[in-house]
């Protein structure tokens, strides 16, 4: 039970929401602060009958600051806690990173022509687009039964897409992180529909550590309400994961639920 439960908290840990892809202008300041509840049952065919359900708890503080108008230095906290039965694991976590804005990998994530299609279906529109590229590194520190340090690496696309008060936002991250011990791989793609104050939209994410063989892939639906001229944001989350670990065969992690309360705001 130790193995499942340090397996499901390494994929918390590395994947929950990033900075996104654009970095600050300079001087701004934005925090972020995040509440996450998760359960993910547990089923082992040999083993007695009994409540093998993990629950999560993650608690999280995000904080930017533009350097310049191509740079932005993050520092995030973080701290979870795990319970299955009789057993309570915690883990802290830090991160310090850099992220700079690289234009020449902005390409866009629509299929070619598209923007183009629509500008010319409807020339009445004032159509806007934009791309944006950054990459991210950092080094990384985590606290718990298995204390362990590291460095990461991601790069991050957005591609906005805007017509008078409605825009539609894609993003993609992809990213690595090597502690002392471990290897993970982690995707995330975000899509998204902005209209006024309100945002709505879905996100999925693969996480892989590839030195445990574990694999999970978490989906869930995004709500946010962003009033415009009060610079702060809400966003409430809700969906679902499923997970596998190819060493682990007797533990079969059966579909688990999710839900997020995120408070973002920019000085």
């Amino acid at each position: 039970m130790r193995f499942a439960l340090f397996y499901l908290a390494l994929y918390f840990v590395a994947s929950e929401a990033s900075a996104g892809a654009w970095v600050l202008p300079t001087g701004e300041t934005k925090a972020s602060a995040q509440f996450s509840e998760r359960s993910q049952r547990l089923h082992f065919p040999l083993a007695p009958a009994r409540d093998y359900t993990l629950r999560e708890t993650h608690i999280s503080l995000l904080l930017e600051h533009g350097l310049s108008q191509s740079a932005t230095l993050i520092g995030k906290l973080s701290q979870q806690r795990f319970s299955e039965a009789l057993s309570v694991r915690e883990t802290q976590s830090s991160q310090m990173a850099l992220q700079v804005a690289a234009p020449k990998l902005a390409a866009g994530l629509l299929p070619p022509y598209v923007f183009l299609g629509l500008k010319n279906l409807f020339p009445r529109g004032q159509w806007r687009r934009e791309k944006i590229a950054s990459v991210r590194a950092g080094i990384d520190w985590q606290n718990g039964e298995a204390n362990q340090s590291g460095y990461h690496l991601s790069v991050s696309l957005a591609d906005k897409v805007s017509v008078g008060r409605l825009s539609v936002l894609q993003e993609v991250e992809y990213g690595e992180t090597r502690l002392s011990r471990e290897h993970h791989v982690n995707g995330q793609y975000r899509f998204s529909i902005q209209r006024g104050s309100w945002q709505i939209g879905s996100q999925a994410e693969q996480f892989e550590n590839q030195t445990t063989g574990y694999l999970s892939l978490k989906h869930s639906l995004r709500l946010t309400w962003k009033p415009e001229p009060d610079g702060y944001e809400i966003t409430l989350g809700r969906g679902h994961t499923r997970v596998n670990n190819r060493h682990q065969p007797l533990a079969q992690f059966q579909r688990g639920q999710q839900w997020t309360l995120e408070f973002q705001r920019n000085f």
